[in-house]
């Protein structure tokens, strides 16, 4: 649009393109490209602890079904324990019952644990947004460097 000005206005159009940046030295280029360098890294340091808060979070809930599937486990055990004292005790039915109830609990706290385990995997806690965005950060400032030398 300034060619466009300039040529109507009587002045010879500059060659290539316009970039805004023809009176600026190199130093400056430079400097406003650290500049924009410092701004990315303090963006990608607080997207960094954001996405890490939570991940945080998502580890709590997995630890919590941790501790809840080795809460049920142990009433399992007991369960368990219950039964065998029944049979080496009286032999009664009743042993029956205590061993489907602490078998069940058993399962469900088995349940319970791999649940917690898959929330607690390492693909959930990795910060994906910003090792995407460092890796375009990087390509950005290759570009400019790029831009800067010609």
């Amino acid at each position: 649009m300034e060619r466009i000005k300039e040529a109507a206005a009587g002045g010879s159009p500059s060659p290539g393109p316009s970039t805004g940046h023809e009176n600026e030295s190199v130093s400056e280029l430079i400097s406003g490209m650290v500049g924009d360098v410092q701004g990315l890294v303090r963006g990608e340091i607080q997207l960094a602890r954001t996405e890490l808060s939570e991940s945080a979070s998502g580890a709590a809930k997995g630890i919590g079904m941790l501790v809840a599937g080795a809460i049920v486990a142990l009433i399992g055990f007991v369960f368990l324990m219950l039964a065998l004292v029944e049979v080496l005790d009286d032999a009664m039915p009743r042993w029956a019952a205590a061993l489907i109830v602490g078998g069940g609990l058993v399962i469900i706290a088995a349940i319970l644990a791999l649940v917690g385990k898959s929330q607690l995997s390492a693909d959930k806690l990795k910060p994906t947004q910003t090792i995407d965005s460092l890796q375009e950060d990087k390509e950005w400032a290759q570009q400019q460097a790029r831009s800067v030398k010609n």
